[in-house]
């Protein structure tokens, strides 16, 4: 498998990983795609300037990716809080 084959594959999987919420594996394979890319940087036939704007683009949306799992993430313990704080005014109430 070539360098850019090797790094596309693992950012698809990354974002499978993401997508399922499993952050060990999307960490494994981020370090996959980031050994893939310098490996090719690095090797005698560099990748084409085509490859790299689809690894980009496939970085990019690795990103905004990462960012929808963190804001849902946020939106989720902002709702845990609240629910949280709704618990305990009602406990604190409760045996009035």
């Amino acid at each position: 498998m070539s360098d850019y084959a090797t790094a596309l594959q693992a950012l698809r999987e990354a974002r499978d990983a993401l997508n399922a919420v499993d952050l060990p594996r999307a960490e494994a394979a981020l370090q996959d795609h980031d050994a893939a890319v310098r490996a090719a940087c690095a090797g005698a036939n560099p990748l084409a300037t085509s490859e790299m704007e689809m690894l980009a683009a496939g970085q990019r949306e690795l990103l905004q990716a990462l960012l929808d799992v963190q804001s849902g993430v946020a939106r989720e313990l902002a709702a845990t809080r609240k629910g949280g704080a709704a618990a305990r005014a009602y406990l604190g109430n409760a045996g009035g």
